[in-house]
């Protein structure tokens, strides 16, 4: 059921993200759906019981999608990407956490990693509806920032 109701969530803020949104919300939108897309097809480390161990990749689906995110709030002439970028890393943090703690119990690992990603959403819509309010009262809003 989760799985269902993320997906839902995941598509109609990506959705909004693209019809209100500016450069960085749509590229933020895409690193989402290809993030979710491959979590969904990885195949687990220990197929048998999943979550029961450290999932390499996962984690490194985590990794990639982080370096992007960061990408992203380096250039971007919003706020909201550092907090994205920075939930992100404490989803990353719970991978560390598991490896350094095996018995950790596996539903907390997997509930843990995968509902960090539901505060990320909220940035991503907030930030697309304050990009299309500050269009339209100001004429135009930067998408990156100037070097």
């Amino acid at each position: 059921m989760h799985v269902l109701v993320f997906n839902c969530a995941l598509g109609l803020v990506c959705l909004i993200a693209f019809l209100a949104g500016g450069a960085p919300e749509r590229w933020t939108a895409i690193i989402f759906i290809i993030g979710a897309a491959a979590t969904f097809v990885a195949p687990f480390y220990n197929a048998q019981r999943p979550y029961g161990g450290l999932e390499p990749m996962l984690l490194a689906i985590d990794v990639l999608m982080l370096g992007g995110l960061v990408a992203i709030a380096l250039r971007a002439d919003r706020y909201w990407p550092l907090y994205v970028s920075a939930l992100h890393l404490i989803g990353i943090a719970v991978h560390g956490v598991k490896a350094i703690q095996p018995a950790l119990v596996p539903w907390m690992y997997a509930g843990a990693s995968g509902k960090i990603a539901y505060p990320m959403l909220v940035l991503l819509a907030v930030g697309a509806v304050r990009h299309r309010k500050r269009v339209l009262r100001f004429g135009s809003d930067p998408d990156w920032s100037q070097l």
